[in-house]
């Protein structure tokens, strides 16, 4: 019963680290591709054509 137990807590503990491996490259890809969409909203052009909302500012809506 204790081997088992000690099997069994090695297999946890080595899924516990290829999770949280898996999760560590997802956060560092995330923060990534935010510094990078950050960088290129700082350019005029690539803002204008990423998003409308600078046409809409300083203009009534009604």
């Amino acid at each position: 019963m204790l081997i088992r137990k000690n099997k069994s807590r090695k297999q946890l503990v080595r899924l516990a680290d290829e999770v949280s491996a898996i999760l560590r490259k997802i956060i560092i890809t995330l923060l990534i591709l935010l510094i990078c969409s950050q960088a290129l909203l700082q350019n005029n052009a690539v803002r204008h054509w990423l998003t409308g909302v600078d046409q809409w500012e300083g203009t009534r809506l009604n």
